[in-house]
């Protein structure tokens, strides 16, 4: 399994796409903060003392996260879309012994991408927002490091998501599209389609709408503010969609004849 993981690595950091992926979050990181503070102080004497740096953080951190948790997806649907569409998969389990071991290597490589990528977006961004904003105040700390640390679950999940959508279709071009249709505009629609037929609680659930209730459900909100859904069913919910979509993978990868 070592020798597996040692090559994975070594294959991915060969190419291009694991750091060119990893760019626009990093960006929307380093320079959201900065860029929203000054409007928010302009903001204070409206909505209060110490408002901006707090809005500037929620800014700043939400929209790099929500870049993040696409490029993961995006990662490990390249990371495993390409060896179907270069059928190089097909020399890779011919030398290895049973399927099961490659597709748990490329899942296991894919969650530590993510897991990075979100890391290293979440220590930029905050930063900058530290840089200019002078700091956070006590709870606004502790705020701001469950949203990071949640931020890294999300990341991790989606990563897998994006690696088992790979699996389950066998097209990187296809399930790549399927992924930047599906997270901006996609499960808008179907939301607002089950919305129109009455089935408005099922949307909830939809993985996109699941992920930012498992993020705003670690901040403390208004009393007036009631979320949908909270801990812990909302990362039950996000991991049962990442549990699902990265088993029909595996068992369409399994199955699937490659002759």
């Amino acid at each position: 399994m070592t020798a597996l993981l040692t090559a994975e690595f070594r294959k991915v950091l060969s190419l291009r796409y694991w750091w060119i992926l990893g760019i626009a979050p990093l960006l929307v990181g380093l320079f959201c903060g900065a860029l929203t503070l000054p409007v928010m102080r302009q903001l204070e004497d409206v909505l209060g003392e110490d408002f901006a740096e707090a809005a500037a953080a929620a800014v700043g951190i939400s929209l790099a996260l929500a870049l993040v948790f696409l490029f993961s997806a995006l990662f490990g649907v390249v990371n495993t879309g390409s060896e179907f569409q270069y059928r190089t998969v097909i020399a890779t389990f011919l030398t290895t012994r049973g399927r099961d071991r490659v597709l748990a290597t490329k899942l296991v490589v894919a969650t530590i991408f993510g897991l990075a990528y979100c890391l290293v977006a979440e220590v930029v961004s905050a930063l900058t927002i530290l840089m200019f904003g002078g700091g956070f105040s006590g709870a606004d700390f502790g705020t701001v490091g469950a949203v990071l640390a949640t931020g890294l679950l999300c990341a991790a999940l989606w990563a897998l998501i994006g690696a088992g959508l790979g699996l389950l279709t066998g097209s990187m071009t296809g399930s790549v599209l399927a992924i930047c249709a599906w997270i901006p505009f996609g499960e808008l629609v179907v939301s607002l389609v089950l919305h129109g037929v009455g089935l408005g609680t099922v949307a909830q659930y939809l993985p996109g709408q699941v992920t930012w209730y498992t993020l705003f459900s670690v901040v403390e909100m208004p009393d007036d503010v009631e979320l949908a859904v909270r801990w812990p069913l909302a990362p039950l919910v996000l991991i049962f969609w990442t549990v699902l979509i990265c088993g029909l993978g595996w068992w369409r990868t399994r199955s699937r004849d490659f002759v």
